[in-house]
């Protein structure tokens, strides 16, 4: 199931976010839910402890707050995901496509909903699952949640965004000492509203 989890964790991580000034989490709060729709490029490291590399993967992706993830990672190979609230779509290169519902796997969509969550600056259950410390240094801000019991704790040490004018990084620390950094680029907003393409994609 975590072999499943981080290739779309990252997604879930992400709300559309374009930040004016940011002082304090108030701030950050205000800003995270700034856009309906924002489509961008990623690149994501992998680094685990049995590897002297890490894996590098990247891609694109569009993120709308009414229907939900568009993940399609093209380095090293192709795989598109697609996520709404209750249902996940994989697909590998040119094998068929496999639908995962939050009713056969709970748990991953337990995940999916906390990170939603901290994208969304839903601090009320953000504050249920994660001790939230906020710091700004020369005009970048940075965002530390701290799991306080399991199964967050379990499999994260911790969770870091940080950003200035966009968010820029998002980091996942696990437990066991692998790391997972996703790099964000290129955001836009325009269009404001999802292709004929797009929209096509969310129905399944």
């Amino acid at each position: 199931m975590f072999r499943l989890l981080f290739l779309f964790v990252p997604l879930f991580l992400f709300t559309p976010v374009s930040f004016a000034q940011v002082n304090n989490l108030a701030d950050l709060q205000a800003q995270l839910a700034s856009h309906d729709l924002v489509r961008g490029d990623f690149t994501q490291q992998r680094h685990i402890e049995m590897f002297e590399q890490p894996l590098v993967s990247s891609g694109q992706f569009t993120l709308d707050k009414g229907n939900g993830l568009l993940w399609h990672q093209h380095v090293p190979f192709s795989v598109q995901l697609v996520l709404t609230n209750d249902k996940l779509r994989q697909t590998f290169a040119e094998q068929p496509p496999q639908i995962i519902t939050a009713k056969e796997n709970p748990m991953a969509f337990y995940f999916s909903h906390i990170f939603l969550a901290v994208f969304h600056g839903d601090t009320e259950q953000l504050k249920q699952q994660f001790d939230l410390a906020f710091s700004v240094e020369s005009g970048q801000w940075s965002l530390v949640l701290t799991p306080l019991a399991a199964p967050l704790k379990s499999v994260f040490a911790s969770i870091t965004i940080r950003g200035k004018n966009d968010l820029k990084s998002l980091t996942l620390q696990e437990i066991r000492g692998d790391k997972t950094d996703i790099i964000f680029s290129n955001q836009r907003y325009q269009p404001k509203s999802l292709t004929d393409a797009e929209q096509a994609q969310f129905q399944f």
